[in-house]
């Protein structure tokens, strides 16, 4: 695993470090230097992350299979880092090619969708067969972006429809936070990280009321954002010891197999 500072501000109150669920691998527009492998390594080792899961912003926005490509070739020899197979609802087929190349990789524990860059909203048919894919692909996680109310809700009909498909819901639907922490509870198989670029007061006290600490993942979307900003919308919520160790550790070790 990657070397980390023996100080850390959180070790007093975790037995493991963080596996954060949420993270980039390449080039974004935006001011980002440095190699984006090093980028990766030093911001976890700066803030005691044992491992992070990361997609190719490549394979997101621009062509699917070579940055897939691009994020299979990194991950070989890194350790640290794992990876999620980017899928496009728009490519059906291709996007199970992609599965099946990547999913049998050790170095890969689950995939993308992203419903914004692909033009593709849940709810529609073509998102609904690649969800039915994945599901197919099973066990594998399903992490998909989610700005909406609305959109959660969608994603919480594909959770009745597979309910042996884990889903992240990415961002906890933005804003719209309290009527996504809903879709949680009343779907075990869907969980929540809180990466955002803006943080409201209390969404995740909210959420571990309303769905239990079990269904709320750690994701900072590092290295387009600094771990730093999700980290203390955590530590503002004043977790106990307890959920600190399901939230950072412990529920994404179990939901990607991880010891």
């Amino acid at each position: 695993m990657v070397n980390r500072p023996a100080a850390s501000r959180n070790r007093e109150a975790r037995i493991m470090g963080i596996i954060d669920v949420h993270g980039h691998f390449g080039k974004w527009p935006f001011p980002i230097g440095g190699d984006p492998v090093g980028n990766l390594l030093e911001l976890m080792a700066r803030f005691d992350i044992e491992t992070a899961i990361v997609s190719s912003s490549k394979a997101i926005v621009y062509d699917m299979a070579e940055g897939n490509a691009e994020l299979a070739e990194a991950l070989r020899d890194t350790n640290g880092l794992l990876g999620y197979v980017t899928t496009n609802p728009n490519y059906l087929a291709a996007s199970c090619r992609e599965m099946d190349t990547y999913l049998r990789e050790e170095k890969f524990a689950g995939v993308k969708i992203h419903p914004s860059y692909s033009r593709c909203a849940v709810g529609t048919p073509r998102m609904s067969d690649l969800i039915s894919e994945i599901a197919r692909r099973s066990p594998t996680v399903l992490k998909i972006h989610t700005f909406s109310a609305a959109a959660a809700g969608a994603i919480g009909a594909e959770a009745a429809r597979h309910p042996d498909l884990p889903i992240i819901l990415a961002h906890a639907g933005g804003a719209e936070w309290r009527e996504t922490a809903k879709v949680a509870r009343d779907h075990a198989n869907v969980y929540l990280d809180f990466c955002c670029g803006h943080s409201d007061r209390g969404k995740v006290r909210h959420a571990i009321e309303t769905a239990g600490r079990e269904q709320i993942l750690f994701g900072s979307d590092l290295d387009l954002l600094t771990p730093a900003f999700t980290l203390g919308m955590f530590e503002g919520a004043e977790l106990s010891d307890a959920e600190k160790q399901a939230i950072y550790h412990d529920n994404a070790a179990r939901l990607f197999g991880l010891t």
